[in-house]
């Protein structure tokens, strides 16, 4: 069994293309910490320029030198871990052009490893705070907030449905403090609950929950007759405006007529 395949994994890379020489770990310090250097080197004969997408034949594309790159990897054992990657540079005779060879072990352009991003994820889904999680993984805490969104964004989005005809209430929870809910004021089914009822944030919730279709296929709210949510209906649920509907008003609730 040879180093390469040992080392790989040790570091659990998959990429055949990432070879590695006998004594490639260092041990040196790095900032003020103790941290470990895996040398590597990244090559292979590409099938075709990443430039122009001109196809490699008759030595179309040769080598031409390499590009060096320090890359932060999960930590191997209690110091900090960087992969020194050279990775190789071609050139391009069709267009004249150079680029160097990629990996899915790094995005391009990047010098955090895929691994490391994972790890920023799967630490954030235990609840740990963003500057534990830049300790743990060697990586930034504006890096892992990026990354953090970048996989949020990446999640797709669950749908919500709307009622055409709701209904807003308010009722005290925690030590007095006013919660905001919303139903569906056919069936009486509580559609969603905000621990607060302030207007900015019941905007940005209906904002992100709902569509903008899904939001003008409201027909009728009714409202508590003492709260104020007229322009924040007007706004959330602009097709609606047409359709608001008076009812004899109860003790409680009317229903808005614009």
């Amino acid at each position: 069994m040879s180093i390469n395949h040992d080392i790989r994994n040790l570091l659990d890379i998959q990429d055949s293309n990432i070879h590695f020489a006998t004594n490639c770990v260092n041990q040196k310090l790095y900032k003020g910490r103790m941290s470990k250097f895996i040398s590597a080197k990244l090559t292979y004969i590409p099938r075709n320029c990443t430039v122009c997408g001109m196809a490699n034949k008759d030595f179309s594309i040769i080598k031409n030198g390499t590009q060096e790159s320090r890359i932060s990897l999960p930590m191997v054992g209690v110091h900090r871990t960087f992969l020194l990657l050279k990775k190789q540079r071609f050139f391009c005779k069709s267009c004249s052009s150079t680029f160097v060879a990629e990996s899915k072990v790094v995005d391009r352009f990047c010098c955090i490893s895929n691994q490391s991003k994972s790890l920023v994820t799967l630490k954030a889904s235990e609840a740990q705070s963003i500057t534990l999680i830049a300790q743990d993984t060697c990586v930034s805490t504006t890096s892992v907030q990026r990354f953090i969104n970048q996989y949020s964004q990446s999640m797709p989005k669950k749908h919500y449905d709307l009622a055409k005809h709701l209904s807003f209430d308010e009722f005290k929870y925690l030590k007095g403090r006013m919660a905001f809910e919303y139903i569906n004021a056919k069936t009486g089914a509580i559609l969603g609950i905000l621990p607060t009822r302030l207007s900015r944030d019941i905007r940005d919730h209906f904002m992100t929950r709902y569509s903008y279709a899904q939001r003008c296929a409201v027909e009728t709210i009714t409202i508590d007759m003492n709260a104020g949510y007229e322009k924040i209906i007007r706004d959330l649920f602009p097709k609606g405006e047409d359709h608001y509907r008076q009812i004899p008003p109860s003790p409680t609730h009317q229903s808005l007529d614009e």
